[in-house]
């Protein structure tokens, strides 16, 4: 391997070769990453009494301290100065929340995203090492989808955790679908049949959760998929033909909802309550709205704000505990002006290095083909989860965290091929 440093504008990378590292231990930190994807989505049980994430941590700690200098550059970066400010803001919240506990457990959580992201930039420093790491992430969702789709428990893939509600679920196969539709578009052979199988299982999984929020979500990806494809006609009947499929898979009830999915569907039923909610929200944040109530603590005061001025309640019980089924309308109530102009600012970040991506300069060979496709992927994936979040409190999951560190990641590695002589 060429050992040649080069510094493009904010990072200093090793120039490498797309191909397999020789150099004794390379590849350790890439297995780590991969592990982490099993131990974050698949949730295997059998690894829970070691505490794998904390392991996997420390372990991903220790191979980051042997690149102080890669990382002390990655903190000049906008995009985790900004994330390194939440964090410092949220920490204020554990001392003067409502639920100190779960203003802490939630600045952990996004603590522990901020590591994992630091080591996707270190680690997975050219598109071979990114693709295998979003080919594993495909593959560990699908594996779930099938384990919940047939109801068995192959290699304790379970998908628990963060995603053992139905939606939640479905907001996972919905983040993971557009990685199985642009590497099958770029692998050969056998490995694009495994992937476009993959895809299948992801949306008959979406379907089988019956989340309706999750077939609104479904619908957004498979759409931009196919803005993206360049066979149009031949892609809307493989489309079509998938739809047909997986309503056969759809339980009769859900049908029936989903059928029913409507403007006038926000006037009943669920669709009703995550109206009252959101309006709750809106309360939370009206009543805090420089720095919200805490991080993770929206559930713990949402009885107070449940009630209008005249004391009454659209529902007829204490709502504690119950979130606002919204990533947008949790981010204003428990984090207030100060945490939503923070994360606005990172995702335009996202978006300025994505439009960075489209317009690099890199030799017209594979790599480059490769940049593209995977740009494409994590915006689609992107849009994915900002539809999808729009009915589900996921601010605090990890699949957003994740996607907008390889975002930092694939703008590296593209500065990296600018920076490379053709």
């Amino acid at each position: 391997m060429n050992t040649e440093m080069v510094e493009n504008r904010t990072y200093l990378l090793p120039k490498s070769s797309e191909g397999i590292d020789v150099k004794k231990g390379a590849n350790i930190p890439v297995y780590l990453l991969v592990l982490y994807l099993i131990i974050e989505y698949g949730r295997p049980q059998f690894l829970a009494p070691v505490k794998p994430g904390l392991v996997l941590q420390f372990l991903l700690i220790l191979c980051l301290s042997t690149h102080t200098e890669q990382v002390r550059r990655l903190f000049k970066e906008k995009y985790f100065m900004l994330f390194v400010t939440l964090l410092l803001f949220m920490s204020v919240h554990v001392f003067i929340a409502t639920n100190n506990f779960w203003a802490f457990v939630c600045l952990k959580t996004l603590f522990s995203y901020l590591i994992i992201s630091i080591s996707c930039c270190v680690f997975l420093n050219n598109t071979r090492r990114l693709s295998v790491f979003l080919f594993s992430f495909v593959m560990v969702v699908a594996l779930c989808s099938v384990n919940r789709i047939l109801k068995i428990d192959f290699l304790g893939f379970t998908g628990s955790g963060v995603f053992t509600d139905e939606n939640d679920f479905a907001l996972a196969m919905n983040v993971a679908l557009p990685f199985g539709f642009f590497l099958g578009q770029m692998e050969t052979g056998v490995k694009r049949w495994i992937l476009w199988s993959a895809c299948i299982a992801l949306v008959l999984g979406n379907v089988v959760s019956a989340s309706r929020g999750g077939i609104i979500g479904l619908a957004a990806v498979g759409f931009v998929c196919w803005c993206y494809s360049k066979h149009k006609v031949s892609s809307f009947f493989v489309i079509v033909a998938v739809a047909m499929l997986a309503w056969g898979f759809a339980d009769p009830e859900f049908k029936q909802e989903v059928s029913g999915i409507s403007i006038d569907s926000a006037e009943k039923d669920t669709g009703k309550d995550r109206i009252e909610l959101w309006k709750v929200g809106l309360k939370a944040f009206a009543a805090n709205p420089i720095i919200g109530v805490g991080q993770g603590n929206i559930p713990i005061v949402i009885n107070q704000y449940q009630y209008d001025s005249s004391g009454k309640s659209y529902w007829d019980r204490d709502m504690w505990g119950r979130a606002l089924h919204s990533v947008y309308f949790t981010l204003l109530a428990e984090l207030g002006l100060v945490g939503t102009v923070l994360v606005g600012l990172m995702f335009r970040e996202l978006l300025r290095k994505h439009r960075k991506i489209l317009n690099t300069k890199v030799s017209p060979d594979n790599k480059a083909y490769a940049v593209g496709h995977l740009n494409r992927a994590l915006m689609t994936s992107l849009f994915g989860f900002l539809v999808t979040g729009i009915f589900l409190s996921v601010f605090y999951y990890p699949p957003l965290w994740n996607i907008a560190a390889l975002f930092m990641t694939l703008s590296l590695i593209a500065g990296q091929k600018e920076s490379e002589p053709a």
